[in-house]
């Protein structure tokens, strides 16, 4: 009989083992909290873990000394001599259990409470002898499997301690506001001893059982010989935590950027953010939301130039998780699509100073001389008649970046920003016409703080980097010469950044990207839901912010002048290589290699003094005409303008030039020179005579949305 008993208990054992199984990957891999560490290694963020716990799993050498100490002292002391079972510990549970007919105590080693913790039994967790025996079959095979250091980093990372809390790390975060590491003898204590009873020992519900419990480890490790008696008398002085510590949730903006890319489960992501400047940045945004209205809010990215990495981002500036869930706070505005305004025009002129067709000296005509029958117009509603190049983009002149648009082409144009970045730029160049470069397009923030950077890194595009250990594909996409150029020409006064601003059609979006050798920082300011405030002018909101920054986060020194860019003498009116006839020249930078070297064509003209035939074109013209409003004009006036107000300008003729509008006179002015003046709602009939009797007119038509029922009926 004992033969036959012994004989069904070891074909059991045999069955058993080869039954039942455990996977190490069931232990070691941990779907817990995903955790979100700077560049630094500072952890600024922590989410729920799939299972709704705050779970942070660490390796064991980021434990610190005390933890995994004190854990395998007081709950597996044979821990590092056991082969998953501890047969002197099961033997004595087993006589207690039977002497006293009661369960005195368990005989659930490390290995086992492991396995309890990271495998799901069928029939649930029951505590059962069959339950009891699955484990430790599992305990001895995991231990074939795994290193003891394993183990008991995977079993520090899963236990429990009280609520929805797991692993020591969240745990010592949460109770003391620091890591694992940090911890002392005493706190070690107090996290282990609540292993017994997770929510028992809970030192925020339950001091005095805490304290208890934590007392009886002190006192075991004081015996075995952990605490010397000097370190467990200050460990049972310590004071119990007085309130639990949220983990932190800083840049959820930037968390949010992170998981869209990286839908994949993680536990931890190594970013690119850097803690410290998106707190200077944040500071900033914040302390400039007291000079806006409440529905008005800033968006805000720094990107490094040499990795091509974000550094910091705030999709919006009001954020609170106070927010009801219908805030708009909770929308990230850097991610949305708006009127880039006149931030683009710096791609275009890169784009002619890279064909060779363009200098900063190159003369431009800023004049209201027709592209498709529109005459665009600049912000400040005045012409001023033949500039340079540089002094083109530097003002953001509108009229002049048409030009360009139209001399280097708009579908080179068009696919030289998409090559920067500009990707939502998906439409035709002939959908886009001419507004492409006025704003008559849609891009968001990221993209801008992407092409941005490509022109800040002398023309060398990469996707922007959010994680440490991605590996960006590089691109040249413009000559180091000729972004140097287009920073040359926007730098702002002799500091050591550049800077462009931009403000939308209807005042809807200020935009300011600024850069420097270091850094690169696109500010975007406006209302979520896309409302418009007669504030929002970039170079009056978001410059002042976007300067702000460049100065807190040290933008290092100007960029140095690459080998390819030279300077040379240009004529100063064409910005040509002068002739003899040019009247004086001046210093300016080219591209060696690149820029034409076409000499100057003003004053080369035979049988003609230097001055003599020059028009608003560069060319002799007789014929009396308005060049603006030209004729069969349509101007959409935004509500808050009042009236329209168009520039008056006539060529053709010498001398003064009288106005009328619909047939009234109206005001006089000279040849060469602009007047405006204040048209109203609907057809408006402009006449204008020189005072040789000849006369022109134009018949152009105003329309004000909301204002007049015509208007309506456009839109």
């Amino acid at each position: 009989m004992k033969k036959l008993s012994a004989l069904i208990i070891i074909s059991a054992l045999i069955y058993a083992w080869f039954s039942i199984d455990i996977s190490p990957d069931k232990v070691t891999v941990i779907y817990g909290s995903p955790a979100f560490y700077d560049r630094n290694g500072i952890l600024f963020h922590v989410r729920l873990s799939p299972r709704s716990e705050w779970q942070i799993p660490i390796p064991l050498g980021e434990m610190g000394k005390w933890l995994p100490l004190v854990a395998v002292n007081a709950e597996d002391g044979r821990f590092y001599r056991h082969f998953g079972i501890d047969v002197l510990a099961l033997m004595r549970a087993v006589f207690q259990d039977v002497t006293r007919l009661d369960t005195v105590s368990g005989a659930s080693t490390i290995t086992a409470q492991t396995v309890r913790m990271s495998v799901s039994e069928p029939e649930g967790r029951k505590r059962t002898l069959s339950t009891k025996f699955r484990e430790f079959v599992m305990a001895v095979k995991l231990e074939r499997y795994l290193t003891k250091h394993q183990i008991l980093e995977a079993y520090l990372n899963l236990a429990p301690f009280g609520g929805n809390i797991r692993g020591v790390q969240a745990a010592s975060l949460i109770y003391f506001g620091k890591k694992a590491d940090q911890i002392s003898p005493g706190e070690a204590c107090l996290l282990i001893g609540m292993l017994k009873g997770p929510t028992l020992y809970r030192p925020d519900k339950y001091p005095t059982s805490a304290i208890r419990r934590r007392n009886e480890i002190i006192s075991l490790m004081e015996r075995k010989k952990v605490f010397d008696h000097d370190t467990a008398l200050r460990a049972s002085l310590e004071e119990l935590p007085r309130q639990k510590f949220r983990l932190p949730s800083r840049a959820w903006h930037f968390t949010e950027l992170v998981l869209s890319q990286n839908p994949e489960h993680k536990e931890r992501f190594d970013t690119t953010l850097d803690i410290e400047i998106q707190t200077k940045l944040e500071g900033i945004l914040r302390a400039s939301l007291a000079e806006v209205p409440n529905d008005i809010t800033f968006s805000a990215g720094i990107s490094d130039n040499e990795t091509g990495s974000i550094l910091a981002w705030v999709g919006n500036a009001r954020f609170s998780f106070k927010s009801d869930e219908k805030s708009a706070s909770w929308v990230d505005c850097g991610r949305s699509l708006r009127s880039p305004g006149s931030t683009l025009k710096p791609f275009a002129y890169l784009s002619a100073v890279e064909e060779g067709i363009l200098t900063p000296s190159t003369l431009i005509y800023d004049t209201p001389y027709a592209f498709s029958g529109r005459a665009p117009r600049n912000f400040d509603l005045s012409y001023r008649g033949g500039v340079t190049a540089r002094t083109a983009l530097s003002e953001s002149l509108n009229a002049p970046a048409v030009r360009v648009l139209r001399m280097t082409g708009n579908d080179k144009i068009l696919g030289f920003m998409r090559s920067f970045g500009l990707g939502h730029l998906t439409n035709t160049a002939e959908f886009y016409g001419d507004s492409l470069i006025l704003g008559g397009c849609e891009v968001s923030l990221l993209e801008e703080l992407e092409a941005y950077t490509a022109l800040a890194s002398g023309g060398l595009h990469r996707r922007l980097k959010l994680l440490r250990d991605d590996n960006q594909v590089s691109e040249r996409r413009a000559s180091e010469g000729g972004s140097w150029i287009i920073s040359d020409i926007l730098r702002y006064g002799r500091g050591n950044f550049a800077l462009k601003t931009g403000t939308s059609y209807g005042l809807r979006d200020a935009w300011c990207s600024s850069w420097g050798k270091d850094y690169t920082v696109c500010i975007w300011a406006g209302n979520p839901a896309g409302n418009t405030w007669e504030g929002l002018v970039g170079a009056e909101i978001s410059l002042p912010v976007a300067v702000q920054v460049m100065r807190n986060i040290n933008p290092g020194k100007w960029f140095e002048r690459p080998e390819t860019v030279k300077r040379r003498k240009v004529c100063v009116l064409s910005g040509k290589p002068p002739l003899k006839l040019c009247p004086s020249a001046k210093y300016e930078y080219f591209i060696e290699g690149v820029t034409h070297s076409i000499p100057c064509d003003i004053h080369n003209v035979p049988g003609k003094s230097q001055k003599e035939g020059l028009t608003a074109e560069g060319a002799r013209n007789t014929r009396f005409r308005i060049v603006s409003p030209l004729d069969g004009a349509k101007y959409f006036n935004a509500e808050y303008y009042g009236k329209c107000r168009v520039p008056l300008r006539a060529e053709g003729t010498n001398g003064k030039i009288s106005w009328y509008l619909d047939g009234k006179y109206i005001c006089e002015s000279t040849a060469g020179t602009v007047k405006m003046y204040s048209l109203h709602d609907g057809v408006n009939i402009l006449s204008a005579t020189d005072e040789s009797g000849r006369s022109t007119s134009s018949r152009v038509e105003v329309h004000t949305p909301g204002r007049s029922s015509e208007s309506e009926k456009l839109f």
